[in-house]
């Protein structure tokens, strides 16, 4: 049995905006009207339902793949935006304007992945530029709410700048000039709810449909685990023993929080820990929940 089968057994559910969920929302109810929820809620049904009706192994491998990238990048913005608490509390603020546009960026990705709207072409969603990934993913988040959303994207399209300022223009004046009026951590606390909220959806949507069984490609993992970037190959063997478990164990796509299992949740914050035990170093393992409630 896996740790999803068991997180799905021993799991209270919560109820909002008409459904029952397994994560309990509480950015969401905080920005957006219930009824907007409830209706976008239905219209994201209707979208992903003609998609969980033709069904098939190359879909199955996508999803799960998406849902899976999806989750990584939420860990991923979390060791971001703890690295920014230290940045600042260090006087490290070379530093800030890349670690406050990343760790949005990277939670901007995660609702991509998990939007039934935004194509998978043969995984170049995994490579989207930053322009794109910004534009589609604050329109997604219109769905829920038009004000925040266009505030959002006002103040990323000034976090991407005021990043690119200090990298590339290294101006003499250091980083004395005007910041984006917005709280990441608050923000991105809203986003990873949201791509939890369509990971459910599009989870729902397959139990509903969706009979029979389906695997998980071989290429699929490879496409996750393996990146080539100017002729330089990584992979990731860790990445392939989490998806390989998947393919194993739970060869469907499930909502966010169920596909991080704790043991992945350790094992990524783990990976950024110093190593020795020196005073006075950044250490991840402070506030793995910063974003999101993992498990």
């Amino acid at each position: 049995m896996s740790h999803i089968h068991v997180r799905k057994i021993l799991e209270s559910r919560i109820n909002y905006a008409g459904r029952s969920w397994s994560y309990e929302f509480r950015s969401i109810p905080q920005y957006c009207a219930e009824a907007t929820v409830a209706k976008t809620c239905q219209q994201l049904l209707r979208k992903i339902a003609p998609i969980a009706k033709d069904w098939n192994d190359d879909r199955n491998s996508e999803w799960i793949s998406r849902i899976y990238f999806a989750a990584k990048m939420i860990l991923a913005s979390s060791v971001m935006a703890q690295s920014l608490d230290f940045a600042k509390a260090k006087n490290l603020r070379a530093a800030i304007p890349y670690l406050d546009y990343y760790t949005v960026l990277n939670i901007l990705r995660s609702l991509l992945l998990t939007s039934p709207h935004a194509p998978w072409n043969d995984g170049k969603l995994l490579f989207t530029t930053h322009t794109k990934t910004i534009n589609v993913a604050t329109d997604i988040i219109g769905q829920y709410d038009n004000k925040v959303a266009s505030r959002a994207k006002k103040h990323i399209i000034h976090l991407k700048a005021f990043r690119e300022l200090i990298s590339y223009r290294a101006p003499s004046s250091g980083d004395s000039f005007p910041r984006a009026d917005i709280d990441v951590i608050d923000l991105c606390r809203l986003f990873a709810e949201i791509a939890q909220l369509q990971s459910e959806l599009i989870e729902a949507s397959i139990l509903r449909s969706v009979t029979g069984k389906f695997s998980l490609k071989s290429q699929a993992i490879d496409r996750i685990c393996k990146v080539n970037i100017d002729g330089i190959t990584f992979y990731d063997q860790e990445d392939h023993y989490r998806m390989d478990y998947l393919r194993r164990k739970y060869p469907l796509p499930t909502n966010i929080l169920h596909i991080m299992s704790e043991g992945h949740v350790e094992d990524f914050f783990g990976s950024w820990c110093p190593k020795d035990e020196e005073e006075d170093q950044f250490d991840p393992d402070g506030n793995w929940r910063i974003l999101f409630d993992v498990p």
